[in-house]
This record gives C-alpha cells, sequence and structure tokens, in this order.
C-alpha cells in the first residue's frame, strides 16, 4: 500500500540520516585523538552540515543504483551489470566520509580524494576490504551456527555488526585515510 510505502521511505531516510551522523562523529572523535587536540566550537558547529553532506552522498549513490537497477529491471538486462555499477560507486566513495570530515573537503573533492587514497594507498586498501569481508563473513557463519538454538540470531548478528564491526571498519578507514599524512613511509 502507499502508507507501507511511504513509512519504508521514512525509516529508511531517518536510518540513514543516523547513520550519517554516527560516521561523523566517528571521524571526528579519531580526528580529535589523532591529533591530540581537543574539538573545537567551530568543528561541533560543522557535525551538521558534514551529516548533510554525508547523507546527500549516501543518498545519491543509493538514489543512482535504485535506478540504474529499476532501468535494468525495465529492460530484462542482465542484472549483473547493477552489482557492478554498485560496486563500483561503493569503492569511489569509500573514503568520502574521512575526507568530508577530517579534511572538510567539498562533496566533489572528497569523491576525487577517495579515489586518490585507494591509488596511493592500495595495499592498506586491498587489506581493509579483506578483512572487512574476513569479520563480516565470520560474523555471518557464527550467527548462521546459533540460529537453530538461538531464536534471535539474526538479530544478534546485525547488533553484533552495528555495534562491533562497522566501528572498527570505521576506524581502520580513518588510520588509512590519516596515513597520506605521515612523513616516513
Amino acid at each position: 500500500t502507499p502508507f507501507n510505502a511511504l513509512v519504508i521511505i521514512a525509516v529508511f531516510l531517518v536510518s540513514l540520516a543516523v547513520f550519517s551522523f554516527t560516521l561523523v562523529a566517528i571521524n571526528l572523535v579519531i580526528k580529535s585523538q589523532r591529533t591530540l587536540k581537543r574539538l573545537t566550537h567551530y568543528e561541533n558547529e560543522k557535525i551538521e552540515a558534514n551529516t548533510i553532506r554525508m547523507f546527500t552522498v549516501f543518498l545519491a549513490a543509493f538514489v543512482v543504483i535504485l535506478l540504474i537497477n529499476l532501468f535494468l529491471y525495465d529492460y530484462r538486462l542482465t542484472p549483473s551489470i547493477g552489482l557492478f555499477i554498485a560496486t563500483i560507486l561503493s569503492l569511489v566513495r569509500i573514503f568520502v566520509p574521512q575526507a568530508l570530515v577530517i579534511d572538510d573537503l567539498s562533496i566533489t573533492h572528497a569523491i576525487y580524494m577517495s579515489i586518490s587514497i585507494i591509488f596511493r594507498r592500495f595495499p592498506y586498501f586491498i587489506a581493509f576490504l579483506l578483512i572487512a569481508a574476513f569479520l563480516i563473513a565470520l560474523n555471518t557463519a557464527i550467527f548462521i551456527e546459533l540460529a537453530a538454538s538461538v531464536p534471535y540470531a539474526r538479530y544478534l548478528a546485525v547488533l553484533v555488526n552495528a555495534i562491533l564491526i562497522m566501528p572498527f571498519l570505521e576506524v581502520m578507514k580513518v588510520q588509512i585515510y590519516l596515513s597520506k599524512y605521515t612523513v616516513l613511509k
């Protein structure tokens, strides 16, 4: 029904906004810890603007991927093309949160910086992808095994992913991003 569709869209937008705010907060905390500086009033004021910019990036990527997949579905084309485009878009924007928050770049410059970090720190990038894939696969395997005996195992898997794995991966991404500032290589 149209009401259900509106509820789904509203919940999606709220969760995307909360996710964007969380990424901004994680990046700001790590930035202040790594630079050994307290957050200034200016940086605290930028939280809202950074959250809106982060939300815009994620929403734009989602809309592009959705439209491409709808197009592919309408014309009965292979969904592999949509998967490939979604993967490319996701990889391109992987370091955008760090560029937006840490270096206070515009959205377009943040995208260019994300691509630059991928190529300049390629071994770190590959290591990040391998560690992320391993942790998510391990989390999935553990909770699939527990599903037979624990009734809410799939919800616990999401909780572990949201509370432990994703923040850890965000910290890794910040470390990779900040490695561009190292003097010695």
